[in-house]
């Protein structure tokens, strides 16, 4: 990911436009992306959608083409849907005093810290093995 890239949340609609770009091996115009998007309110708002993203640094243009008979712009994501995840994450999970609570979440259990320590060292050196 960029490090320029500021961190940014998405709205549903925000996300639902990234979604079909991050599904995307190919840049998509306006039209292309508001077409793949199942419903009513993507043809009437698609680049109200674009500006913000573009205004977040979330989608950038790729390239000018001719669609028709006029030009238009090929969006592409500046970053992947994971790269999103991890700051979204990074955003919810800003203190280091939350590492226990993350770690029994990955692990299913309420243990206390050197059992799941102890748990997890287990899950590593088996892991290793594999």
């Amino acid at each position: 990911m960029d490090k320029n890239i500021k961190s940014f949340y998405l709205n549903q609609k925000e996300e639902q436009v990234m979604k079909v770009l991050w599904g995307s091996d190919t840049p998509l115009s306006a039209t292309e992306i508001a077409n793949r998007i199942d419903s009513d309110w993507a043809k009437k708002s698609i680049q109200n959608i674009i500006r913000k993203l573009e205004s977040k640094k979330a989608i950038e243009v790729a390239e000018i083409t001719k669609i028709g008979k006029t030009y238009g712009r090929l969006f592409r994501p500046t970053i992947s849907s994971d790269e999103y995840a991890v700051m979204q994450f990074n955003n919810f999970y800003k203190g280091d005093n939350e590492v226990p609570f993350i770690l029994s979440a990955l692990t299913g259990n309420k243990k206390k810290s050197s059992a799941l320590a102890k748990e997890l060292k287990e899950l590593m050196e088996k892991y290793k093995e594999e």
